[in-house]
């Protein structure tokens, strides 16, 4: 590999992208960043060369394919790294976008496999992963017939989803049964009852490159934006998590980025949740390490992981989603700690722009928002979000 790579990422809202921006940047690459949104956290960064507004993949998907393989040609870009949902967009024109470099994704019946949540649990138990009981149904009639049959909490959620958007726990599902508060399955975007797991959440994210693990961390979920994503983050060093990780990249021949949820009950027994193949939060967890830039690129060497165990937090999140979530002293006692001892990942001396950048995006989300009557996550995501849609 030349020692300097020009790298174009997509997806530049995301704090994780800001993040591997600043890795490639810091280990000598040059960034170039390519997205819809009009304001995004890499706009500014002095680790991106340049940033470019394309159409948006969700309701322009062959304009948004022309307008990346535009900059390739343009920038000679070496290595495409999609990072956010917009990744399935990119993977449908991956033929296309081969003409002009590679591209750090797999085909888009692979991503298809590893996003729906039901075919997914498949694979998982293919590989000998325990996976909760899991009921796939795509009317209120199969609905309501599956709450009935549970023998205990679960949860509901789609197949497609992000962010635990549209989830609900059930505590006593037949109950449940006929209350206007139970979702309404519709064709061509079905849901699953699946057996509820009491215990910690534990997160993993890698980079494989043909089955084997490039980049790899993992840590424990203890501070969350509601009931979605993780706003804090510890290197945990998980020995069963990391053994499945590999083993199910190396079964699959997997290349890419590659991140799975799983819940350890209080028997230590781990089952695996679902899976997200793309850019995650766990990228924060290697700030500072420049080799971890060389596991993007294909000449794989030895596996790397976070050289120690300082905790990255969305600083703002946590300063709302975190405090709202204290219901007890334990639970304060446990967030003041972890804010002051955590690094906000979005802030940093060197390049501090996206710092401020980041109170204009929430802005015009809350536009957006308002405008729309939609959630700011909700909003967050219209661009990009991919639901089994066929090309």
């Amino acid at each position: 590999m030349n020692t300097k790579q020009s790298v174009l990422l997509t997806g530049g809202r995301a704090p994780a992208t800001l993040e591997l921006a600043r890795l490639l940047g810091s280990a000598g690459h040059r960034v170039i960043v390519a997205e819809s949104a009009r304001r995004h956290l890499c706009q500014h960064s002095r680790y991106v060369e340049r940033s470019y507004q394309v159409p948006p993949p969700r309701q322009q998907p062959d304009a948004y394919i022309e307008g990346l393989c535009e900059i390739m040609q343009r920038e000679r870009i070496d290595l495409l790294i999609p990072t956010c949902e917009e990744i399935f967009y990119v993977s449908r024109g991956r033929d296309r976008l081969l003409e002009y470099g590679e591209v750090l994704v797999e085909g888009i019946e692979v991503l298809r496999s590893l996003h729906d949540k039901w075919l997914f649990a498949e694979m998982a138990r293919e590989v000998g992963a325990m996976v909760p009981q899991t009921v796939r149904v795509q009317s209120p009639a199969q609905l309501r017939e599956a709450m009935l049959q549970a023998k205990g909490p679960v949860v509901l959620k789609p197949v497609y989803s992000r962010f635990a958007a549209h989830v609900q726990i059930m505590a006593d599902p037949s109950s449940a049964v006929g209350q206007s508060t139970l979702p309404e399955p519709i064709v061509g975007q079905p849901w699953l009852v699946q057996q509820f797991i009491k215990g910690k959440q534990v997160c993993s994210y890698a980079v494989a490159q043909d089955g084997q693990l490039a980049l790899y961390a993992d840590y424990e979920t203890t501070h969350t934006a509601g009931q979605g994503a993780t706003i804090h983050f510890a290197y945990s060093a998980h020995p069963q998590v990391r053994e499945f990780v590999s083993r199910f990249v190396q079964r699959h021949k997997f290349s890419g980025q590659i991140a799975f949820d799983f819940i350890e009950n209080e028997q230590g027994e781990l089952y695996v949740i679902e899976c997200n193949p793309r850019l995650t939060s766990g990228v924060h967890l290697f700030t500072g390490q420049q080799a971890a830039a060389t596991a993007y690129f294909s000449d794989r060497g030895k596996t790397v992981v976070p050289a120690g165990k300082q905790a990255s937090m969305l600083g703002m999140a946590m300063l709302t989603y975190g405090l709202a979530g204290m219901t007890n002293g334990k639970k304060a006692k446990r967030w003041v700690s972890d804010l002051l001892s955590a690094r906000d990942v979005l802030f940093r001396r060197d390049d501090p722009r996206p710092f401020f950048d980041q109170f204009s995006m929430l802005a015009d989300l809350a536009w957006q928002s308002f405008r729309t009557r939609k959630s700011m996550i909700a909003c967050s995501t219209s661009d990009i979000e991919w639901n089994g849609e066929e090309a």
